[in-house]
């Protein structure tokens, strides 16, 4: 039910009475919302596990559905998303003094640039041809590109089921065509998703076996229970301590915050792209006159007098709790996405993730 639908016309005999659903934070001495979605169900309300944080690391989502693996797309979309590349930060390379041979597994060696040569450098990484030429040592310099790891970590908390196609199918979408990409040039894909703990994590794999896995992996995800990132994540970086790539696809609606969770993969040298996932309702509200919210994670309800003022101030505060996360990403290097689920789908994938430099 959308949240027009639910407005509250409090006072009146016919009593509309209806919920909306938000999160909520301080502006100017008035709290206002931070995403709107629809009032949880008559059987959520009744059952107890609904909305309960899982005890533990790696319990299975609730609600998980009993179903065949979805596809997810067809094979001319599969031929597009086999055009891109999920690129790691690569480490520039050369035979510095003192370094000891070794066979080394997992990479090869991409010509990048030159330098002047430096005495102790190796000698066989002066490019003789310029030296004939030139009458100058100048030593190649190659590019390491590293097996990679991607860790596609899907948000599942209760919000995330909200929204006009619900931001978890959006989201489901976006990890696969991310995983299938990095599975088709060879990369270990694996991953959890998470609410306010980590759930039925995904083994790195390679190879169609692991495409399958994933598939399937995504098409059991449900939402319950509350947000925390920085809970989840840490407990990511003690499930798989290796870092890679890790894709995070969420609404980022946590009432502790999102930063102590984006810090901590960054300083334990994680790649990031971070995907902001939002409904076009949650941005633009079209409710107004007395209504009543009701955050479908915690269970509390706020009412007020919701007019076109409070609708701009709310805009206001969420474009710049956009804007901080985008700064502090790039601060860290860290690849940054916001978008709606009104966005095409294929637009998104094939167009948008483009900008950022972890897919070619």
């Amino acid at each position: 039910m959308s949240f027009a639908s639910r407005v509250s016309r409090l006072g009146l005999k016919s009593k509309r009475i209806a919920g909306a659903v938000a999160q909520y934070f301080r502006v100017g001495g008035a709290k206002i919302f931070r995403g709107v979605y629809p009032e949880r169900s008559r059987r959520d309300q009744d059952d107890p596990r609904a909305g309960s944080t899982p005890p533990s690391l790696a319990v299975p989502q609730l609600e998980t559905r009993n179903q065949e693996p979805e596809t997810f797309f067809d094979s001319d979309f599969l031929k597009k998303l086999e055009r891109l590349r999920l690129v790691a930060k690569r480490l520039t390379w050369a035979s510095a003094k003192g370094e000891h041979s070794s066979a080394r597994k997992g990479f090869s060696l991409e010509f990048s640039d030159y330098r002047k040569y430096q005495p102790g450098d190796d000698l066989r990484y002066v490019d003789w041809n310029i030296y004939r030429r030139l009458d100058r040592l100048l030593l190649k310099i190659f590019t390491a590109e590293e097996e990679m790891n991607v860790y596609l970590l899907v948000d599942t908390s209760r919000s995330m089921a909200e929204g006009t196609p619900p931001k978890l199918d959006y989201a489901k979408k976006v990890a696969a065509a991310l995983g299938y990409i990095g599975l088709k040039n060879l990369d270990r894909v694996g991953g959890a998703s998470f609410s306010s703990h980590l759930h039925a994590p995904l083994t790195l794999g390679r190879g169609r076996k692991q495409i399958l896995s994933l598939f399937n992996f995504l098409t059991g995800l449900s939402c319950a229970g509350e947000t925390s990132l920085s809970s989840a994540m840490h407990s990511f970086t003690t499930l798989f301590p290796q870092p890679g790539l890790a894709v995070i696809v969420s609404d980022l609606l946590d009432p502790a915050g999102w930063r102590a969770a984006l810090e901590e993969l960054a300083t334990k040298k994680y790649q990031l792209l971070v995907i902001h996932l939002l409904d076009d309702e949650e941005i633009n509200p079209k409710a107004r006159g007395d209504v009543a919210l009701h955050d479908v994670e915690s269970g509390r309800e706020r009412k007020f007098f919701l007019d076109d003022g409070l609708v701009r101030r709310f805009q206001q505060e969420l474009d710049g709790y956009g804007k901080e996360i985008e700064a502090v990403c790039a601060s860290r290097r860290i690849d940054y996405l916001r978008t709606t689920t009104q966005v095409p789908f294929d637009d998104f994938v094939l167009h948008t993730l483009r900008q950022v430099s972890s897919v070619t």
